[in-house]
C-alpha cells in the first residue's frame, strides 16, 4: 500500500520498492501537486485514497471508456472484468496494475468486506443519485472511477471500478 504524506513544503509518496517497505517513491514541492504529483499518480496508477467524483453523468459514455471490473466479497474481494460492448480493447499491464491497486486498497482497508465500516467510510461523501450509491475516484486519478452500491444486503455490496484510457 502506498501512503501520501504532505507537509507545508512538499508531498511525498511512500511504498514498497524492490521488496522493501516504506521507501520514498516520489517527492515534489506542494506548489507542483496539481502538475507533478498528479502526473506521477496517473503514470504509476497509485491508489492513495478516494475523492468525490463530481461528474455523475453516464459512466460508459466517454470515448476512452474501456470497461469495468465488478467486485464482490466472499471471504476476500473477488472480481470479474466486463468489456465495453462497442469496442474490445486490450488492457495493458499498467491499466491492470491500477485496478490491482484499488482492489489491494479495498482488501487492506476493508478486510471483512462491506459492513458498517464501509458504510461509515462512505458517509463522509455525498451519495450519487440514490440513497446508498457513492461514486468516488482515486485521488487525482484520470483513469478510474469507483461506484459503491450498498443497497444489496448484508456483507455483499457490489463495487464497480470503471476504467478509462
Amino acid at each position: 500500500m502506498k501512503d501520501l504524506i504532505q507537509t507545508q513544503k512538499c508531498s511525498i509518496i511512500y511504498g514498497e520498492f524492490k521488496g522493501k517497505e516504506n521507501q520514498e517513491l516520489f517527492r515534489c514541492p506542494r506548489e507542483l501537486d496539481s502538475i507533478d504529483l498528479k502526473n506521477y499518480i496517473n503514470r504509476e496508477r497509485c491508489m492513495l485514497g478516494f475523492e468525490l467524483e463530481s461528474d455523475t453523468s453516464d459512466l460508459k459514455a466517454s470515448n476512452n471508456y474501456l470497461g469495468y471490473y465488478r467486485l464482490y466479497f466472499s471471504g476476500r474481494w473477488y472480481g470479474r472484468w466486463f468489456d465495453h460492448e462497442d469496442q474490445i480493447k486490450k488492457l495493458d499491464e499498467i491499466v491492470c496494475h491500477g485496478v490491482d491497486e484499488i482492489v489491494d486498497w479495498l482488501g487492506e482497508r476493508f478486510p471483512k468486506g462491506c459492513n458498517w465500516e464501509v458504510e461509515d467510510y462512505l458517509n463522509k461523501f455525498p451519495n450519487c443519485g440514490c440513497e446508498h450509491r457513492y461514486l468516488l475516484k482515486p485521488l487525482m486519478s484520470e483513469h478510474y472511477k469507483v461506484m459503491f452500491d450498498t443497497t444489496y444486503g448484508n456483507g455483499d455490496y457490489p463495487v464497480r471500478i470503471y476504467v478509462y484510457e
